[in-house]
């Protein structure tokens, strides 16, 4: 885990190779697996998909707001880690050049439930400092989380981050429109993290 702004409840779930005899049909001359899938960059050709339980929050302290992505319905006090019964919905994560041994990994949460909360509890560290907060909003939007060496193997700089974006109901009544986004930075010298943005909106809708 790279950061607490991240809060990764479980691990990728693993990718099983299951190994079997070829039939009686198989020849010496049948051409091997080239793992050459058509949406996949050329440079990093090998595609795996899994999915992953994963819980984004991040603080916006110039507006004093907290994001919190693929929360329950009941928002992060009903996690269990929380004390609650539930864990976030799996998500889908597509997993890019693993065999090449870098991992760039993209995951599209879509229609999931986003709330939000103010003011940023003093001391924040992650999710669970909004074990007993209450939502100031509500709803469901969309998120796409970018990393492009996720396991910091690689000589340059690894970039990742996660933009949201969705509709909620503001607990005061009316409804707003949610604007999101963190983009952080790891060195080539495995300095950890330099932050690029972190914005939290809310727009009237």
């Amino acid at each position: 885990m790279k950061l607490w702004m991240l809060a990764t409840v479980s691990l990728l779930m693993p990718l099983l190779a299951v190994a079997c005899d070829p039939p009686a049909a198989f020849t010496a001359n049948t051409p091997s697996p080239q793992f050459d899938f058509s949406n996949g960059p050329a440079d990093l050709p090998n595609v795996f998909r899994g999915d992953s339980i994963l819980l984004f929050v991040w603080p916006d302290y110039t507006t004093n707001l907290v994001i919190a992505v693929n929360a329950p319905p009941g928002g992060v006090s009903s996690v269990r880690r929380c004390g609650g019964t539930l864990r976030p919905a799996p998500q889908p994560v597509q997993t890019v050049g693993e065999m090449q041994n870098v991992m760039r990994q993209l995951r599209l949460l879509r229609n999931v439930n986003i709330h939000v909360y103010s003011p940023v509890p003093e001391g924040f560290s992650g999710f669970l400092s909004l074990c007993n907060a209450t939502p100031l909003a509500a709803g469901i939007g969309n998120l796409t989380s970018t990393d492009n060496d996720r396991m910091v193997t690689g000589h340059g700089a690894n970039a990742f981050g996660f933009r949201a974006e969705g509709i909620v109901a503001l607990a005061a009544g009316g409804s707003a429109r949610v604007l999101a986004e963190l983009q952080m930075l790891i060195l080539p010298d495995g300095t950890c993290c330099l932050q690029r943005a972190s914005h939290v909106t809310l727009l009237e809708h």
